[in-house]
């Protein structure tokens, strides 16, 4: 139930994410550094200790999003754990290789559905992990500006609707710029409801809106709470950027794993 856009960039991107939820849980907690195994990370907080957003020292952000598709049914002594600790869990990685062997050995079996976003600038690579309650796929994505979207009501319309305005976006003058990325995820284009990029519903809306900025030596994060319409005084965090350690070949995943 979110919006995600990469502006892809020859040292860097930028990564803005409206957070779709239940307005009953509340918007969360402003982005704060942890550390995961000597490497620092920046996100913003659920209210449990997880995050939907987040980018390490190295440069490596991951955005997660609910998949809307049929989910299993857990006995009451097995509840599904949140998929917020995901984030966390991975967030000490320093490179694709080895966010991807973390997550390999990841027990995810009470885990419900959804779709991980892994960008990785040292590489000029981006990664999505599909987990759909039975098994995890990865599939590789070029180096380019792109958008993903999810809906607890139709991934399908909200990629059809959604789609269409982020796509139109693209012809403005600013295209690609932090102005031009707020002005979109504040965006009713097809009106104030569940598909607008802005989503308002009587139980549910954006409630929050996170833009992260790599450049080649600072990583730097925004967040705004609240709806993207009314869009006031965000919180700021940044830290320096740590170059990746050197890998080597046989060490790099294939463009294509299944687990």
């Amino acid at each position: 139930m979110c919006t995600l856009t990469l502006v892809a960039q020859d040292d860097g991107y930028l990564l803005a994410m409206n957070r779709d939820e239940k307005i009953a849980r509340g918007a969360g907690a402003n982005p704060e550094i942890h550390e995961f195994n000597g490497t620092r990370a920046l996100y913003p907080g659920d209210g449990t200790g997880g995050t939907w957003i987040a980018a390490n020292e190295h440069g490596i952000a991951m955005a997660l999003l609910n998949w809307n598709v049929p989910t299993p049914s857990f006995a009451a002594s097995r509840q599904p754990q949140s998929r917020g600790q995901l984030i966390p869990t991975l967030a000490g990685s320093r490179s694709m290789a080895e966010l991807l062997a973390a997550l390999s050995v990841l027990d995810l079996e009470r885990i419900l559905p959804f779709r991980l976003m892994g960008v990785f600038p040292s590489e000029q690579a981006v990664q999505e992990w599909r987990w759909n309650s039975k098994s995890l796929s990865l599939a590789a994505h070029p180096w380019e500006s792109r958008h993903w979207f999810s809906s607890g009501l139709s991934d399908e319309q909200a990629l059809q609707l959604r789609g269409a305005t982020c796509s139109a976006s693209w012809n403005e003058p600013d295209a690609g710029s932090s102005a031009w990325l707020q002005r979109l995820h504040a965006s009713h284009a097809d009106g104030s409801g569940a598909f607008s990029v802005c989503v308002h519903r009587n139980d549910l809306q954006t409630l929050s809106y996170t833009e992260i900025c790599c450049s080649s030596s600072r990583i730097a994060i925004e967040h705004f709470i609240g709806s993207p319409c009314t869009m006031k005084q965000g919180h700021s965090a940044a830290m320096g950027r740590v170059a990746v350690p050197a890998l080597p070949a046989a060490a790099k995943p294939s463009a294509l794993q299944l687990f």
